[in-house]
């Protein structure tokens, strides 16, 4: 029988919750996690690329609550209790994906989205550099930067999501908000290796040029990004725009987005010369910009429908077919929270705000909106079985901008799926972040 890694060590954490009517955030985020675990999604599936910015959201939910300081968790159970669970864990679904990134040219060929998972092995090799075991994912972090330098680039830098060689008419020239959840951490958290030989202020400036060059093509008036553009505007949908922008706001791609930014100025902010470059400066300006506008269109939302979620088509609220989506609405909310909490966001985005993550700089209007999308989604989707177990509904599956056709009609019939890796881990960081309040 395979062994459970994490079960015995947080089910005896949460044996005296499981009765309780209300347990807490926390104590769900451990619970989602020992039922991640327990479904068999906590390693690649070697079947597909799409898996690889699934588990790098799972690896990223398990590295956030295994360092929660002061969690309640922590608070009734020694470190080493969380370590025995969580730490093998992550340690075994990092080297379940080995095998996938072995050969470099083939590495070229996947999504942007293999840099999720390099980004979560550099950073676990740097917090575990005395510990021997850690060398076993330099040499596949090493293939992977390889690969980056072959990744092809659109005429204006930007580069693909997703060179397909399989299905180069569809995939070409194509650049999708959702590569930058896996690149922009990455391309920052490698410069810091000491044996990478980069340049950290380099590094951090070419994770801005992608994600600004995105933005600069994307961004409606309200502020918000559609999913991506054709810079050679060959799809059906780019060829009537004038800079090959798709036309909808898909939720997930802008919280893949936004959540890019988050993670690449938490990264740049323990680097010294990264924290004092300008590009630091203009990332945090980006992600305060591109927060603001969610904010306001989560309270149209609420305004418009009653509905404080982020909606599947963001911009088109309580339309016919448009639903609250899972995924986006707890990725959302961890993004809300933890870049208050770090003193990126205030109610007035545009005020001062403190880089010092000690200082409470959370705005009382950020956390009262996180908290009702927090709770009305959860309220929606979230599942608990009798064996304690919890499931989640209303994850839609993945979107693509390959299609002629990627209307509103196409991503409000985009199917939902039950206990998507996406959505559960997406749901741990949220818990975690509401835990923190």
């Amino acid at each position: 029988m395979k062994t459970k890694l994490v079960t015995a060590a947080i089910l005896a954490a949460l044996h005296a919750v499981n009765g309780s009517p209300s347990p807490s955030p926390q104590d769900l985020a451990l619970r989602m996690l020992t039922s991640i675990e327990e479904r068999g999604q906590a390693t690649l599936d070697a079947g597909g690329s799409t898996g690889f910015i699934q588990l790098g959201l799972f690896w990223q939910a398990v590295a956030v609550v295994l360092d929660a300081p002061g969690s309640k968790y922590k608070a009734n159970h020694s470190d080493a209790d969380a370590a025995a669970g969580l730490r093998p864990l992550l340690e075994t679904s990092l080297a379940s994906t080995i095998p996938a990134f072995a050969n470099v040219s083939r590495n070229v060929e996947l999504p942007l989205d293999r840099f999720s998972l390099g980004a979560d092995m550099v950073a676990w090799s740097m917090r575990e550099e005395s510990n021997n075991a850690t060398t076993n994912f330099l040499p596949t972090i090493q293939n992977l930067n390889d690969s980056l330098t072959l990744q092809p680039q659109n005429a204006n830098g930007g580069l693909w999501y997703y060179n397909n060689v399989n299905n180069l008419t569809a995939y070409r020239d194509l650049s999708y908000l959702d590569g930058m959840y896996s690149y922009a951490p990455y391309t920052t958290i490698f410069s810091q290796l000491n044996d990478s030989a980069s340049d950290p202020v380099a590094a951090l400036e070419a994770a801005l040029k992608q994600l600004q060059i995105l933005h600069d093509i994307c961004a409606k008036p309200s502020g918000l990004l559609v999913h991506g553009y054709d810079a050679f505007k060959a799809h059906v949908w780019a060829a009537n725009s004038s800079n090959g922008a798709s036309p909808e706001v898909w939720a997930r791609a802008l919280a893949w987005y936004s959540l890019g930014l988050l993670n690449t100025l938490e990264v740049a902010a323990e680097n010294a010369e990264q924290l004092r470059s300008e590009a630091y400066e203009s990332l945090r300006r980006l992600f305060q910009s591109v927060m603001r506008a969610q904010i306001e269109a989560a309270d149209r939302s609420k305004s418009q429908t009653g509905v404080p979620g982020v909606w599947q088509v963001v911009d088109r609220a309580g339309e016919s077919g448009n639903f609250v989506e899972a995924s986006s609405s707890f990725i959302t909310v961890y993004t809300l929270l933890r870049g208050s909490r770090l003193g990126y966001l205030q109610d007035d985005v545009d005020a001062t705000v403190t880089e010092n993550p000690d200082q409470d700089c959370t705005g009382g209007g950020i956390v009262d909106l996180a908290t009702e999308i927090y709770e009305t989604v959860s309220e929606q989707y979230l599942v608990t079985h009798a064996n304690g177990s919890l499931s989640l509904n209303g994850t839609s599956s993945v979107a693509s901008l390959s299609p002629q056709g990627v209307g509103y009609e196409y991503y409000v019939s985009r199917p939902r799926e039950m206990d998507s890796l996406i959505g559960t881990s997406a749901f741990v960081l949220a818990s975690y972040e509401m835990g923190r309040l």
